[in-house]
């Protein structure tokens, strides 16, 4: 694995563990000292919360579930988790190209070889359209195997 590649995915995972992690615990641990200063030490909620931990506790019985069912209708009911997939998705450079790795040494080349022995077999019973269109996929993935991309990317 050369220098570069390496500098690249340590950045990725660092990226995802403090953005998923790190800074949500951070995030969630402020926001709780800062509600609890703000909205019940000061106020006359400190009798029903008369400390931190009692808060803290009472904060994530409640808003566990409530974030679990936030996210549940994010990813299941609202066109933004789609709009994300549908961007990432366009976004990766493997949509439009051959994964490498199995696909690029076997999969590939299995599905070309058998669409040519099959064109072979099928001889005179396929009409134009149809061996004008074989040819077509045949010469697509042709390009996917010299690395090139085919597809329209958006």
């Amino acid at each position: 694995m050369n220098f570069e590649r390496i500098i690249f995915r340590s950045w990725f995972y660092l990226r995802v563990g403090y953005g998923t992690y790190i800074a949500f615990l951070i995030g969630f641990v402020s926001n709780i000292i800062v509600i609890y200063k703000l909205a019940i030490a000061d106020t006359s909620l400190v009798s029903v919360f008369p400390h931190l931990t009692e808060f803290t506790a009472v904060a994530i019985v409640i808003a566990s579930p409530i974030s679990v069912i936030i996210g549940l209708f994010h990813m299941r009911r609202t066109a933004a988790f789609a709009a994300d997939a549908s961007v990432s998705t366009e976004a990766n450079p493997y949509v439009y190209k051959i994964v490498p790795g199995k696909e690029r040494e076997v999969t590939v080349p299995l599905s070309i070889l058998t669409a040519r022995v099959l064109l072979k077999l099928a001889g005179d019973k396929l009409t134009a359209e149809e061996k004008q269109e074989l040819e077509g996929v045949l010469a697509k993935a042709d390009k996917l195997l010299l690395g090139q991309s085919v597809g329209l990317r958006k």
